[in-house]
């Protein structure tokens, strides 16, 4: 694990985002599964040139889903202490390299979760709502691509 690793400066997640994910986190473990199984059938129906950086006897099973609903469970309830994540990213990370994920992939991702998350949580993704996840998915993605910038180059 790199322990220079950390959330710096570059995260600019406003009081109102947090505080609006924050309000979010009871939602998010009770629709969590419902929103990523979704988000995956958005993705892989727009963008079948994915699925195979993906074990599909994950998506299959429900497994895939479950871990990512978790994750985003995670990153919702340490929305306001983002350092406590740091385990989790290189974890993810560390995986994503493995699988050949590129920059360009996170925003089909981010997409296709932003969509799920109107589709499951109806009315109560409200304009707020979804701003609040776009702007904190953009967040967590650019950790992301950093982190796998920097294991690429190791």
């Amino acid at each position: 694990m790199n322990s220079n690793f950390n959330f710096s400066q570059e995260l600019a997640l406003t009081p109102q985002t947090l505080g609006i994910i924050k309000l979010t986190v009871p939602i998010i473990k009770k629709e969590g599964k419902q929103i990523t199984k979704r988000m995956y059938e958005i993705m892989f129906q727009n963008h079948p040139e994915v699925k195979n950086q993906f074990d599909m006897s994950a998506q299959a099973n429900g497994s895939q889903p479950a871990k990512l609903a978790e994750a985003i469970y995670s990153y919702a309830s340490h929305i306001d202490d983002l350092q406590s994540l740091t385990q989790m990213v290189e974890r993810i990370a560390h995986r994503h390299v493995k699988t050949h994920v590129q920059p360009e992939q996170y925003y089909i991702v981010g997409e296709s979760l932003l969509q799920a998350m109107k589709d499951i949580l109806k009315d109560a993704a409200t304009k707020d709502i979804m701003a609040a996840w776009q702007h904190a998915y953009e967040v967590l993605a650019v950790v992301f691509i950093n982190r796998e910038r920097q294991i690429y180059q190791e």
